[in-house]
């Protein structure tokens, strides 16, 4: 076999041996040249042909099956519905780690909501809002603080502008607390870098930067630590 031109490992195979053995029992065999190019184009053949690729898929998809939770479009309907039961809103996509699922099911979160019976969450910045004083709020969780500010009687200005820039703050509480809701934090990079940029601008004009992002309202409900004006 070694003559012509099989490589340790095929002889170990063919013959039930080891590779140790194979070694040793052709070490006084030299192959020729063509031989060494013709083992070397064999090497470089994936090892994962389509055929094998195929196999190990069918195998994998047969003993997993028992271990993957199957979500049908019923049980991710229930998913959404009793999170808004539990919650009072709609979940954000980002709070159900299983996204392709329901992409799978519906093709979009949104189609997901829709199926649900729920109109596309207005959590973010899809409309605005009304407060209770009157307030026009970009986000149904804007309107969630300034309610909450008014019903306490803490007065406040929405959109007051960060003096000498173009950006404005969601809230201004005086004499210097400017309140923010980053809705977006971590979903945009753009958004983000405004963020970074709020925060140097307000170290700058000396004014107290609260940041409440949706867990604060939502999950951990700590806007009366938040928003304590002693």
């Amino acid at each position: 076999m070694r003559k012509d031109g099989s490589t340790h490992r095929e002889i170990r195979k063919e013959l039930g041996i080891s590779l140790g053995t194979a070694s040793v029992w052709t070490k006084e065999i030299i192959i020729t040249l063509e031989q060494k190019k013709d083992i070397e184009r064999r090497r470089n053949i994936s090892a994962f042909s389509a055929a094998r690729r195929k196999r190990l898929s069918d195998l994998a998809r047969t003993n997993l099956a028992h271990y993957r939770e199957k979500y049908t479009p019923e049980i991710l309907i229930e998913k959404i519905q009793s999170f808004y039961i539990e919650n009072g809103r709609i979940p954000l996509k980002r709070e159900f780690n299983m996204y392709n699922e329901f992409k799978r099911h519906f093709g979009s979160w949104n189609g997901a909501v829709r199926a649900a019976g729920f109109a596309v969450n207005p959590i973010l910045f899809a409309n605005k809002f009304i407060a209770k004083d009157g307030h026009k709020c970009d986000s149904f969780t804007e309107k969630i603080i300034d309610d909450w500010l008014y019903e306490r009687g803490i007065a406040h200005e929405r959109s007051k502008p960060y003096v000498g820039t173009k950006l404005t703050g969601d809230f201004f509480i005086a004499p210097r607390t400017m309140v923010e809701f980053f809705g977006l934090a971590g979903v945009q990079k753009s958004y983000d870098a405004i963020i970074q940029r709020k925060r140097d601008i307000a170290k700058k004009l000396q004014l107290e930067l609260i940041e409440i992002y949706p867990r604060d309202v939502f999950e951990d409900k700590r806007l009366p630590e938040l928003l304590r004006f002693d």
